[in-house]
């Protein structure tokens, strides 16, 4: 993990704020943050949810109104990213990971490659 954190990520993660963390959490965090690049492990705020609402006042463009209601504010963020099984687009495209379109693509694209290529079953005769 801390391989792909610092090949991939020091030059596009602005910040990271995780809350509420755990002191669990805290303390791996505290061994792994010294073998992690100095650029990179500044960029990982592990905050409990008081430290981590201030700094999300200053962060968003909205301030506190911006704050998601899972972080314990009043942002509804559930209406613009609803759960994949209830979304009533279902299968056309959704600003999450949309599972139901990725097998509808799939499905397309199969039928497009046997038209071309043939099935399986056909190969093999």
């Amino acid at each position: 993990v801390l391989k792909a954190l610092v090949r991939g990520y020091p030059d596009r993660l602005n910040m990271l704020l995780t809350a509420p963390v755990g002191s669990i959490i805290q303390f791996v965090m505290n061994l792994l943050m010294p073998l992690m690049p100095g650029r990179l492990a500044g960029k990982f705020l592990l905050k409990d949810m008081d430290n981590a609402t201030e700094i999300m006042k200053d962060m968003l463009m909205n301030g506190e109104e911006d704050i998601p209601t899972f972080l314990g504010g009043t942002a509804d963020h559930d209406q613009y990213y609803p759960d994949e099984y209830y979304a009533k687009n279902q299968g056309e495209g959704s600003l999450k990971f949309d599972y139901f379109g990725m097998i509808e693509r799939l499905k397309e694209q199969a039928k497009i490659w046997e038209e071309k290529f043939g099935t399986k079953e056909e190969a093999e005769e």
